[in-house]
């Protein structure tokens, strides 16, 4: 699992009054609304004797513990009051924990764990036709997946498995060959645009339209770091086009929590006509192609992306292979949690937290908690040369 990205934690309308618990990378997290109105995210566990902030009430703009009443600032992290300690005492240094940045974009709360610096953040993805809320009606859900949030990833990029697990909704099992395509990519995204033949016709359409072929349909899929986010685009036709923006959120090594957004361009009335539920209709097939995908899915073996020369890859997988690049450098950079170490440590019975900014620029000795373990960094060091002195 990855730091230094941003995850999408919550809708953005579930956090109200009220403090809410959250789980994303093996650790918990307190995500509440301050008296401001501006969303804030804490680690979970108190640093005085472990209670779940989470289960405290929201004081101004700072969470309370609900075990002895201590109050952390959702900004930066610091104790505000220690009550048993009285309105005229110091506040220990040490009294903090780890606070991290918050954006609402597209409805959903939006967290950055790691401790890069501001300027050094990736972006959020884009998702314009969710702006463009003339010509797309959108529509929103979420999925749950006993899988590792990386083979989710991949699965939804993968354009080849579409005539088989989803030949009945589109790709065609009588013609699966993806003709060859090329990657896009950036330092935080990667797409490709490729066609998928349709299934044949069924039904009353059958009769309708007889033996005549279907055009294949033009399908743009992309990748993007944060959020682990996936976008799907289809282009039907000249007036129907779909597009699907899921993100999926490591809830640990073994579960991901995908939250999702579909924009179509046709039936834009929650009532499509008097026969047709639109919206719930376009609900029923998304979570119809999740569920398909789900058998597979949670079955894949070994549970965690595995090293490129244990797996066989070819040419139409090009897209999968440049997001677990990617990755890959990631981990090169040292943003992996080391997972034997982690569960090592926890075998411990020791308290753990996910890095943030504040871990940057304040000192290692002023926090109680130890952040979890990363992988090592696998950068070279950059050579410096001295300077040469000139003769004279």
């Amino acid at each position: 699992m990855l730091i230094n990205t941003w995850y999408v934690a919550a809708e953005a309308a579930d956090i109200k009054d009220k403090p809410v618990r959250v789980k994303m990378l093996g650790q918990h997290f307190a995500i509440f609304r301050g008296e401001d109105g501006e969303i804030r995210c804490v680690s979970d566990v108190c640093i005085h004797r472990g209670g779940s902030l989470s289960g405290g009430k929201v004081k101004k703009n700072c969470i309370e513990c609900p075990y002895h009443g201590w109050q952390f600032n959702g900004k930066d992290g610091k104790c505000e009051q220690i009550p048993a300690a009285g309105p005229d005492a110091s506040i220990p240094k040490k009294a903090r924990v780890d606070s991290y940045p918050v954006q609402v974009k597209f409805g959903w709360v939006w967290v950055f764990v790691g401790d890069l610096p501001e300027e050094e953040r990736p972006p959020l993805p884009e998702f314009a036709e969710y702006e463009d809320t003339e010509n797309w009606r959108c529509i929103r859900g979420e999925f749950k997946w006993k899988a590792n949030y990386a083979r989710v990833c991949e699965n939804a990029l993968d354009p080849a498995h579409a005539a088989f697990i989803h030949g009945d909704v589109f790709g065609n099992p009588d013609d699966p060959s993806i003709h060859p395509f090329e990657v896009d990519k950036d330092e935080w995204t990667g797409g490709a645009t490729f066609f998928l033949t349709r299934p044949p016709i069924k039904g009353i359409w059958k009769w309708v339209k007889g033996n005549a072929k279907r055009p294949a349909v033009e399908v743009r899929n992309e990748y993007h770091m944060s959020g682990m986010t996936v976008l799907l685009r289809q282009n039907i036709s000249s007036w129907m086009r779909l597009a699907l923006f899921d993100v999926n959120t490591p809830v640990d090594e073994n579960n991901t929590h995908t939250r999702w957004i579909l924009a179509r361009t046709f039936f834009r009335g929650p009532m499509a006509c008097f026969f047709m539920r639109a919206d719930a209709d376009s609900k029923r097939r998304t979570l119809k192609i999740f569920e398909q995908d789900r058998v597979v899915v949670e079955d894949i073996k070994p549970i965690l992306v595995p090293e490129f020369e244990d797996e066989l890859s070819i040419r139409s997988d090009a897209l999968q292979i440049a997001f677990r690049k990617r990755r890959q450098d990631y981990q090169n950079r040292g943003w992996a949690i080391d997972l034997e170490a982690d569960e090592a440590k926890a075998g411990e019975r020791r308290a753990l937290s996910l890095p943030s900014p504040n871990r940057k620029t304040v000192p290692e000795n002023e926090w109680i908690i130890e952040t979890v373990p990363r992988t090592e960094s696998r950068l070279r060091p950059r050579l410096v040369v001295p300077e040469q002195k000139k003769s004279v």
